[in-house]
């Protein structure tokens, strides 16, 4: 509920928590109406008004003259259990994708890459992908030099990586071993994801891809934001025989 004792405006926290309502599955249709969120908030109807416009100035919320106030977005949701490509999990929710590359080049491995590849210095990028000019996932990847020295020569924008490893490359991608959790980003992490939020909360997900021969070929560290990303699974009880 809302905060009276924070310096955050009441139309922010209002923003914030409609908008996690959104993107929880509360609201999936249409929000109610400005009544009922005066009552449920205790506050006046412009208050309400001005929180419901930044969200409609946002693209979270529509509105629609004489009937009120839709939900204008959907919350991405990626199935775990294949490497799907950014394309194809955006484009399947009929969004419209956009991945660009910030950085790339030769750079000292962080710690956890240089473990992996057993070396210091690694091939990088690092790429912001967009769904309908909206970010969602700050991307950066590690590669070992042979590899990254035929990157080089390629454009990465707007392609899949594992596409082109696979298809101009010709690097066989086998499996990968995944683990994704909470962390709360830096400055200049939310200033590219566009997180006004405060706080802010993000998921990590690290993501080792290996080749048939257990070589590690790709390590990539992802940071999602937590508003509009989500990450499902299907599981299934173990039967005793």
């Amino acid at each position: 509920m809302l905060d009276r004792s924070n310096s955050v405006p009441l139309h922010l926290q209002i923003r914030n928590l409609v908008k996690n309502d959104v993107f929880k599955g509360t609201y999936t249709e249409k929000i109610p109406p400005e009544h009922e969120l005066m009552d449920k908030y205790g506050v006046s109807r412009a208050t309400i008004r001005r929180a419901i416009r930044t969200l409609i100035d946002e693209g979270v919320l529509e509105s629609r003259q004489g009937l009120g106030t839709f939900v204008a977005v959907r919350p991405i949701e990626e199935w775990l259990g294949n490497l799907s490509t950014f394309f194809d999990i955006i484009g399947e929710l009929g969004l419209h994708p956009n991945i660009k590359v910030l950085k790339q080049g030769v750079t000292e491995a962080p710690q956890d890459a240089a473990k992996i590849f057993g070396v210091s210095r690694l091939y990088e990028t690092v790429r912001l992908r967009q769904a309908n000019d909206t970010p969602v996932v700050l991307e950066t990847q590690y590669y070992p030099l042979e590899i990254g020295e035929k990157l080089a020569r390629l454009d990465l924008n707007n392609v899949s990586t594992y596409d082109v490893l696979e298809t101009e490359l010709g690097v066989s991608l086998w499996e990968a071993k995944q683990t994704i959790g909470a962390i709360i980003p830096g400055a200049e992490e939310k200033k590219l994801l566009g997180m006004t939020a405060e706080p802010s909360c993000a998921l990590l997900s690290k993501r080792l891809v290996l080749g048939h021969d257990g070589r590690p070929l790709e390590y990539e560290k992802s940071i999602y934001r937590a508003d509009i990303y989500a990450f499902r699974i299907n599981l299934t009880r173990r039967r005793k025989l």
